[in-house]
């Protein structure tokens, strides 16, 4: 379904899918290329190549194409490659994934000043302006947000002939699909939207509660298991002792990045299954764990300018700031996040936004299929099934053990997996057969 052969139409109506040979990996049924789109849609002048990768179908395309959005925000969607080339979601489909504007190899935003130590303060300022004053020759970043990443989207769309399209999106992602699907209702046959992040989430307006919310799940979790309540019989006691460890003077870590690595670590099912043993140790004064555990989101692969174009951008400019650090300083988490991250905002340029940033989709009538994790700590199930009331066709499934990432949930690739798959080749959500999901379980605890 790559246009090849429309090259005059193109250059009068439509943008060009210019096919290149691939980088990185060699891809099993990969057709890499770009997509040219203006960085500045309203006046001429910089222009983005837009990195593309479409995953041919094993047999002959007969289904809708699949568009990825990652999260992040910052993160690239052709990380995902890989996934996409060894399971059954290409075996009828085309499954297409972009690089969003200013990550990956879109002109990334990349600020290596930025990613920061375990024990180091998040964004401290003079880096932030750094990164800032580094990314202004390349870029301007006012157009950077999900305004124009959805144009783009449909930009592809468009150069790769498509009619109609399926959607996955996967937290911040859910955010752009979203807006999506209220721009070009259309275009959107169906959707499968995880960790759902909508326009008025504005993150991380709700990290300290969605996060404390988490918090308090797994402690009951651990004390209803008869091998981590053994193991770790007064983790709430534990937990305080530790944040008195961190307050200490020669202590490696601050309370407050202490607690932020906790929130963190739980976004991940595998890392959230050693959150007692890590609160545990940190009690007797060993921090080693938490200061070594890799962030199971991001990480490197992030591009901190693109990060910070869309929240300080689409979250802070919108947000009751007073009112959503009244409600962290009542967790254990605190207002550090927020704090630091208003801070960053205040010296970065604020990106241009649609004036119906925060509308949902009410004109689509897509078929959407939400999936939440039970213990998400970012973007709980009930962002999602307010959502969902928007919405005329849409389901939403929780998973019980889930975690913001689905990742090391048993019966992920026997049920979760098939299911997804199952519902983007039909579209049908009355057609879910859901019942394996509440016999999926996260991984068991750390005990040593």
């Amino acid at each position: 379904m790559i246009l090849t052969g429309l090259a005059a139409f193109a250059a009068v109506a439509a943008p060009a899918f210019q096919v290149r040979q691939c980088e990185g990996p060699p891809i099993a049924r990969a057709v890499c290329g770009t997509v040219e789109v203006p960085e500045n849609r309203d006046a001429p002048g910089r222009v983005i190549a837009l990195n593309v990768m479409v995953i041919k179908p094993k047999a002959t395309a007969r289904l809708a194409p699949l568009f990825d959005i990652d999260g992040g925000p910052g993160l690239p969607g052709t990380k995902n490659a890989e996934f996409y080339a060894g399971n059954g979601v290409s075996e009828g489909r085309e499954v297409v994934m972009i690089d969003q504007r200013g990550t990956g190899r879109s002109n990334p935003l990349l600020c290596s000043n930025l990613q920061t130590g375990p024990a180091e303060p998040m964004l401290p300022l003079a880096a932030v302006g750094a990164c800032r004053d580094s990314l202004a020759a390349k870029a301007d970043l006012r157009f950077y947000g999900t305004r124009d990443a959805i144009r783009d989207l449909d930009d592809v769309r468009k150069a790769l002939g498509y009619r109609q399209i399926d959607l996955f999106g996967m937290s911040y992602g859910t955010t752009v699909a979203l807006r999506y699907m209220q721009h070009y209702p259309d275009a959107v046959r169906a959707a499968v939207l995880m960790g759902t992040s909508p326009p008025d989430f504005e993150p991380p307006r709700h990290h300290a509660t969605a996060g404390a919310r988490a918090l308090e799940l797994v402690l009951a979790d651990c004390a209803s298991k008869p091998p981590c309540h053994a193991a770790f019989p007064r983790l709430r006691a534990d937990l305080d002792a530790a944040r008195g460890r961190a307050r200490a003077a020669g202590s490696p870590i601050s309370e407050e990045l202490f607690l932020e690595r906790l929130r963190t670590i739980m976004y991940a099912p595998p890392s959230r299954a050693r959150l007692p043993l890590i609160i545990h140790q940190a009690a007797g004064g060993d921090f080693t764990a938490v200061t070594r555990e890799q962030p199971p989101v991001g990480g490197a692969a992030i591009a901190d300018g693109m990060f910070l174009a869309v929240t300080c951008g689409e979250s802070f400019p919108l947000m009751d700031y007073e009112r959503a650090a009244a409600a962290a300083r009542r967790t254990v988490f605190g207002d550090y996040r927020l704090r630091r991250q208003k801070a960053a905002c205040a010296i970065w340029p604020e990106v241009r936004r649609d004036l119906d940033h925060l509308q949902l989709p009410t004109r689509s009538r897509a078929a959407v299929l939400f999936l939440s994790g039970a213990m998400d700590p970012v973007t709980p199930p009930a962002f999602a099934e307010a959502v969902k009331r928007s919405l005329p066709n849409a389901r939403h499934i929780v998973v019980p053990e889930g975690g913001h990432i689905p990742d090391g949930v048993d019966g992920l690739e026997t049920c979760l997996d098939p299911l997804t798959i199952a519902f983007l080749d039909h579209g049908d959500l009355k057609r879910i057969d859901a019942t394996c999901v509440d016999r999926m379980k996260g991984p068991p605890y750390a005990l040593k």
